[in-house]
């Protein structure tokens, strides 16, 4: 937060800390990549729909820079490119904060149903045109509450959330 008051004609500013110049809370990145595709680069078969040829594997993901505060960490996997709105393939949480990966196909916490409603990695399956897939990983001020859709979940982790960091990739319908 910034306080600022006159004296003497002169504007003293004093920024307190853990807030930033702007008033808002810090943020802070985390780094997040994986092995099976270059960041925006298309992702490859394995790791995509049944309908696309692939087999729904979830791909290795690898992270760094959780900040000391952070509590636990989530997943989501997001397309904002789907027709009718953002569609989450993926919702893991409870993640302990001393994980810095996901192997292949393996879900490092407890997952949640995704967009269509199944507790399960979903894999990217656009229906035409090409779709960004953000692999987000957050870190958490605390724990989530399971419960409602997708989307209610992924807000919750977004309120919870002290920092995050993503990669990306594309697939083609």
């Amino acid at each position: 937060m910034k306080i600022g008051k006159l004296v003497g004609g002169v504007l003293l500013t004093v920024v307190l800390p853990g807030c930033s110049a702007e008033g808002a809370p810090p943020t802070d990145t985390l780094k997040v990549s994986t092995p099976a595709f270059a960041e925006g680069a298309e992702i490859p078969g394995r790791y995509v729909c049944a309908r696309q040829g692939g087999q729904d594997v979830s791909p290795p993901l690898a992270w760094s820079g959780v900040p000391e505060s952070a509590r636990e960490l989530a997943i989501v996997v997001d397309d904002p490119d789907a027709p009718g709105g953002t569609y989450i393939h993926w919702i893991v949480t409870g993640i302990p904060v001393t994980e810095t990966s996901a192997p292949e196909g393996h879900a490092p916490g407890k997952v949640l149903p995704g967009s269509d409603g199944k507790a399960a990695y979903a894999g990217p399956c656009p229906p035409s045109g090409v779709h960004h897939y953000h692999f987000i990983v957050y870190a958490l001020r605390g724990p989530i509450t399971p419960g409602g859709d997708a989307t209610a979940v992924h807000r919750r982790i977004k309120d919870a959330t002290i920092a995050s960091g993503e990669t990306v990739g594309t697939r083609s319908g």
